[in-house]
């Protein structure tokens, strides 16, 4: 999920900030990530790694809780396709994934339609790559 936003931060470390409308199908995979948990994803999050062959990312993001006007400062870890994301103020505070029932109306509409857009942007990722390659 690296992006072409990728920069090095202050030590050094290869870190991408991704932004809702420049980096559309990674912040979108984050962001169905979170709300498969009642977050709405803020429009940015920064996410580090991989840097070795364990494959694990972890970075931070501003989420807002399904149903209210406010929600923590989260960090996230992605390991071996397990990801978990936890209150950044709170590690004790763990934000599992929820049953789709479990959800607001909204928060459900809006996974069903960002699923499909990120079956479409990656499809004509994969036709821009093939156009680019012959």
């Amino acid at each position: 999920m690296r992006s072409a936003s990728a920069v090095k931060n202050r030590k050094g470390i290869d870190m991408a900030e991704l932004h809702k409308q420049h980096d559309r199908a990674d912040w979108l995979t984050w962001a169905i990530e979170f709300m498969r948990r009642g977050l709405w994803l803020d429009e940015e999050i920064t996410v580090h790694g991989p840097h070795d062959s364990t494959n694990r990312m972890w970075g931070d993001a501003t989420a807002r809780i399904d149903g209210k006007e406010w929600g923590p400062d989260c960090s996230f870890q992605a390991v071996a396709n397990r990801i978990y994301i936890w209150n950044a103020d709170d590690k004790d505070e763990r934000f599992p994934v929820l049953k789709a029932s479990e959800l607001t109306p909204k928060a459900q509409r809006w996974l069903r339609i960002a699923r499909r857009m990120l079956r479409k942007l990656r499809s004509e990722l994969i036709a821009a790559e093939r156009n680019r390659s012959r």
